[in-house]
């Protein structure tokens, strides 16, 4: 439901690269060619055609996260009895309130689920990225509890902070939030589990993600003018770590995606995406957008599939074959560890809300061969 219907303008940063950036990674990752796109045989066609939530098409609803168990994913929902954060059971097509918004005209979330914690960011203006909370629910305890917020200037306004949502892997929690003028920010860590937030960085940073370790990662400027780095931390401990390697030559304003091993970003002025299915390896490119085209920052990755958006389209591959597909002629993708949700233009053309299609990926059937390609 985010005003920001393209993605990639609902989080910080645009790419560019210099010296060691990602232009010198091709050659780091050896000379491999880049995915394919496979054309929808009968049995995706079929799969596609299935999984209609089935409220979704009288009721708005847009996906925020997936449950990690095939069956369920979180979202939010408008409706005059009730606006806010929902679990959807896919299978019963019934849904638990998790948190009302208080301004539903205003009120709008992005986040992610680690198996136990939903995390969210919850922004409170339409066009105001900088007006902000930060949430966690805990599906053991059912209990939801803020864990985070904006922060205002002297002459009350919200400090700048990254349009990124916060992240969530293995019990903790990670966001970059506005602390003083000239775009100086702090990355904050938060342990759900103790409730502790601890401030890990302060300075020129960019959003913060989580990876394997567990460590917080995160860009940025060591001085005015000079590209991003990435740099990280434990998180237990706040202490400084050195960079995985996947991440050591990044370079500029890039967004990192990752399920805490594999990764994917777009760059080159958001035309190529570059993906590495290890933090021990450095990324490569993978696809280029086709010219006047752009790839979304609605990219998700949950170990060999992929999906990134080239709007309107939505598409998905699998890594390990070194093939895409289209899976949505127009709408947003979400991705998970068991699951995928998708967004599509609905069948009834007259209506306005988008129809909400779930799929196990157990379910999804292997991504066929590409024309004129062996394997």
């Amino acid at each position: 439901m985010f005003v920001c219907l393209a993605a990639a303008s609902c989080q910080s940063g645009t790419s560019s690269t210099s010296g060691r950036g990602p232009t010198s990674q091709p050659q780091a990752a050896g000379a491999k060619r880049t995915w394919c796109e496979a054309e929808l045989n009968p049995a995706w066609k079929a799969t596609l055609s299935r999984g209609l939530v089935g409220f979704s098409d009288s009721t708005p609803i847009a996906p925020l996260a997936l449950a990690n168990d095939a069956r369920s994913f979180f979202a939010e929902i408008y409706t005059k009895a009730y606006s806010g954060i929902i679990k959807v059971n896919a299978l019963t097509n019934r849904y638990a309130e998790i948190k009302r918004f208080q301004n539903p005209t205003q009120d709008q979330a992005m986040g992610g689920f680690d198996g136990r914690w939903l995390v969210w960011t919850e922004y409170h203006s339409l066009y105001n990225p900088d007006d902000f909370t930060v949430w966690s629910w805990d599906s053991r305890t059912g209990r939801s509890r803020q864990i985070g917020a904006a922060r205002r200037s002297k002459n009350r306004t919200f400090l700048p902070s990254a349009w990124q949502a916060a992240v969530v892997l293995d019990g903790y929690a990670t966001w970059e939030q506005g602390s003083g003028p000239n775009n100086l920010g702090k990355i904050h860590v938060a342990n759900l589990r103790t409730g502790v937030d601890r401030v890990v960085r302060r300075g020129h940073v960019g959003g913060s993600f989580l990876v394997s370790g567990p460590l917080v990662v995160w860009p940025e400027s060591m001085k005015p003018g000079v590209l991003t780095i990435m740099r990280a931390a434990e998180v237990k401990t706040g202490r400084a770590a050195a960079t995985p390697p996947a991440l050591q030559n990044l370079r500029g304003g890039l967004v990192p995606v990752t399920d805490g091993r594999a990764i994917a970003y777009a760059t080159d002025d958001w035309r190529s995406l570059w993906w590495s299915p290890s933090l021990e390896v450095a990324p490569r490119r993978v696809y280029t957008a086709p010219k006047g085209d752009f790839i979304e920052n609605w990219v998700h990755v949950a170990e060999r599939y992929v999906s990134f958006t080239v709007w309107p389209k939505a598409y998905l591959a699998d890594a390990s074959r070194g093939r895409y597909i289209q899976i949505n002629p127009g709408g947003d993708t979400h991705l998970g560890q068991k699951s995928l949700a998708l967004g599509k233009p609905p069948k009834n053309k007259a209506s306005r809300i988008a129809d909400v299609v779930f799929l196990p990926l157990k379910s999804l059937p292997p991504i066929p061969p590409c024309k004129g390609r062996s394997r």
